[in-house]
């Protein structure tokens, strides 16, 4: 059950950011959330997290992008996404799971991060604090 469970929510996760990734070229802030199946707090809190920051980026300012530290594979695809966006090297020292990394989408400088397992009021005072840096 927990294993279903841990499958369900990150397929909840990874579609609430595709439909974001999708709708957001002109993106000013990029949000790397940094997740691993085996990640106690991402389990528990992430849905929870992700669907608290989409809810505080109605204005499309903010594009998500899933950095999956897993196993391997999904590492390797994940750098890929993260290539995508320029923020290879920006995001190198930051391996933490659980966290979401708040970078300028022009300088590829980290303005903030914070753990998914802040409260929903918390994450939604740190992307409007993100936006609020450009």
């Amino acid at each position: 059950m927990k294993t279903l469970k841990t499958i369900f929510s990150s397929m909840v996760l990874i579609t609430l950011l595709s439909v974001s990734v999708m709708a957001q070229s002109g993106a000013k802030v990029i949000a790397v959330v940094n997740k691993a199946d085996w990640c106690p707090s991402c389990e528990k809190n992430g849905e929870r997290a992700m669907t608290a920051l989409m809810e505080n980026n109605e204005d499309k300012v903010v594009q998500f992008v899933v950095n999956d530290l897993t196993n391997d594979e999904t590492k390797t695809k994940s750098a890929e996404k993260i290539e995508k966006v320029g923020l290879t090297q920006a995001i190198a020292e930051y391996k933490s799971t659980g966290a979401v990394y708040f970078f300028n989408a022009e300088t590829k400088k980290l303005i903030s991060k914070i753990s998914v397992a802040k409260s929903d009021q918390e994450l939604a005072l740190a992307i409007t604090k993100a936006k609020k840096t450009l």
